[in-house]
């Protein structure tokens, strides 16, 4: 399966350890012992930059994904945020198939053409996939931690949450889209997050 690069999403960090420290949140981590971060695409639980104050940013300055089009634009909203709050960014990458109703279509869903995004993927570590609620290139709930169903499939996923192989997301995309956890479609999509550069140490 083909995936393009759609940009680059700066979001909430959601560890299990930072859970509690935030007055929104309900008593319980949503997910399994075996989770360490959540990294859904959703922003039901991670959440993007909705809900903060960024005086710079009009609807102009994302792509039609909600993300942007450059790593150094992302780089710079984390920089000018004026919350406790910590961050990461993801990079996302998308096939052109989503599934419906148990069947694979094929779908015109690209709102941002491949060559508008820098694609700055040497800098980004591979996490794994997720399977997300998606239409008219918005995404929508991932049912992983949305609507409860990582605690069965606890065999096909990772300590971010995500779906630890290509097949593995097929076969979730493919169920959640007969089952409808929400009511789809459902598209793969394929994570990676943003790892900043080690510096050497100066020796001073």
């Amino acid at each position: 399966m083909d995936f393009f690069l759609i940009g680059f999403f700066p979001k909430l960090r959601v560890t299990r350890a930072n859970w509690k420290l935030q007055d929104d949140r309900p008593n319980d981590f949503p997910a399994g012992d075996y989770v360490v971060q959540l990294c859904s695409v959703s922003n039901c639980i991670v959440k993007g930059l909705r809900g903060f104050d960024y005086p710079q940013l009009t609807k102009d300055s994302f792509n039609q994904y909600g993300g942007f089009n450059h790593l150094e634009t992302a780089l710079a909203v984390i920089e000018q945020q004026k919350t406790e709050a910590e961050f990461d960014i993801f990079a996302y990458a998308l096939p052109e198939q989503i599934y419906e109703d148990g069947q694979l279509q094929v779908a015109e869903i690209g709102c941002v053409e491949p060559d508008e995004i820098a694609d700055d993927s040497t800098e980004f570590e591979k996490l794994g996939f997720d399977v997300v609620q998606m239409e008219y290139c918005s995404f929508g709930c991932s049912p992983l931690s949305c609507n409860g169903q990582a605690g069965l499939n606890l065999d096909l996923l990772n300590e971010f949450g995500l779906i630890k192989s290509e097949l593995g997301a097929v076969k979730l995309a493919t169920e959640f889209s007969i089952s409808k956890p929400e009511p789809g479609p459902y598209i793969i999509v394929e994570v990676w997050r943003y790892v900043p550069p080690q510096y050497p140490e100066s020796g001073l």
